[in-house]
């Protein structure tokens, strides 16, 4: 339930927080204030993640730090409208905001193999994923109406959701999770940071997924940020229209997501992905070329790749993990790669936005700069096709793990 939840707050603050910035500063701006969740993602899921793995009270050691993370996500949320006239108010409430989503999601993602069986992860992560793009579909289809209507209106509907998803987990689990996978737990309180830089250090393979997935994460966070942005800016959309538009890419993630989890219980979740990442990038060269709306209709198969490679990579680090352990750190793991390509994705976007607005070259000059988004996304996808490739396989049968 969460996934439906958290995933409609996070769409509609860094999908429509970037257009009342875009009020108060330019795209460059805009990238780093976006961009500076990744550097929160570098550090609080790893120091959340870790502890929650040795945590020990009456609700296990995820559900605290998830219901903290509510907590701070949901007071973030009421509070961000409230700024609209000040870039530091906003960016304030915005740190608030990733704060309390990185204290939620890493012991949230930490569930999965800790309640999961290995035979069924991929369908969890399916299910997982269909839940999440429901939310991602309103986010982004429904957004742009409630943000015309009343500016807080989208943020306090984000913050509703949380809370409903949150108490309806609470609900569910809250008998199970005390004592799930107690051999899981680490000893000693060992610093989560040197526990993640050792599982990088002693598994190649899970080297390269971490790079490999920072460069999915930078492709995504790119459009995300500045992708309402292109369709009212560089486009001349009204909201009600980029949110009609971004419609395709919600209904194009709500098949995708459960396709993605059979797929992978069933080819393995890296021979998916391979697929997936050559057509997200191919289907990108559209919009680099031509204004003309017709390639809208283009959205609907990229954006199927492009939750492919938002549902499996967890998945992917799953079959890497040691048996049995450290799911905590895993899922900092999770988290420290996402905040590199969180960085990397809309700082680079941003700078070549502004750098390229008036380059006479393919449609740059058109858009005001803003279709470059779409070549800084390309660019990262093909850098991650052979990282991807030397991943070695895991699916039923084929779970890897160990230097």
């Amino acid at each position: 339930m969460p996934a439906f939840g958290i995933a409609l707050a996070y769409t509609l603050v860094t999908t429509y927080v970037p257009v009342l910035l875009n009020q108060l500063s330019g795209p460059a701006i805009t990238g780093i204030l976006i961009g500076g969740e990744g550097v929160l993602a570098l550090i609080v899921p790893v120091l959340v993640g870790n502890w929650s793995d040795s945590l020990r009270s009456r609700l296990g050691g995820r559900l605290p730090f998830v219901l903290a993370g509510s907590g701070l996500a949901v007071a973030a949320l009421v509070l961000l409208p409230l700024g609209t006239g000040s870039l530091v108010f906003i960016a304030v409430a915005l740190g608030g905001f990733f704060i309390g989503y990185f204290v939620y999601y890493a012991p949230y993602y930490a569930l999965y193999p800790d309640l999961v069986p290995e035979e069924a992860r991929g369908r969890s992560q399916g299910f997982q994923g269909t839940l999440r793009s429901a939310g991602l579909l309103l986010g982004l289809s429904g957004g742009g109406f409630l943000l015309s209507l009343w500016h807080p209106l989208p943020f306090v509907v984000g913050a509703a959701a949380v809370v409903a998803t949150t108490a309806g987990l609470y609900a569910g689990v809250r008998h199970r999770v005390a004592t799930a996978r107690s051999g899981a737990r680490v000893a000693g309180g060992r610093n989560g940071f040197v526990i993640d830089w050792q599982m990088l250090r002693g598994d190649r393979a899970i080297r390269l997924w971490a790079v490999a997935n920072a460069c999915w994460e930078g492709a995504i966070a790119a459009l995300r940020t500045f992708v309402v942005l292109y369709f009212t800016v560089g486009l001349g959309f009204s909201l009600h229209g980029a949110s009609a538009a971004l419609a395709l890419v919600g209904g194009a993630a709500l098949v995708a997501a459960p396709v993605a989890g059979k797929l992978a219980d069933r080819y393995g979740p890296r021979r998916v992905m391979q697929v997936a990442v050559w057509l997200f990038a191919l289907g990108l060269a559209p919009p680099l070329l031509t204004t003309n709306t017709y390639f809208i209709a283009a959205i609907v198969p990229v954006a199927f790749a492009a939750v492919v490679l938002m549902t499996l990579p967890y998945a992917v680090l799953m079959g890497l993990l040691p048996e049995n352990r450290e799911h905590g750190a895993g899922a900092s793991l999770f988290g420290l790669s996402r905040g590199f390509g969180v960085i990397i994705g809309p700082l680079l976007a941003g700078g070549a936005t502004s750098a390229l607005s008036s380059v006479g070259a393919l449609s740059f000059d058109d858009t005001k700069g803003y279709s470059s988004i779409f070549a800084v996304a390309m660019v990262l996808l093909l850098a991650s096709t052979p990282l991807l490739r030397r991943i070695p396989a895991t699916g039923p049968g084929q779970r890897s793990g160990g230097p």
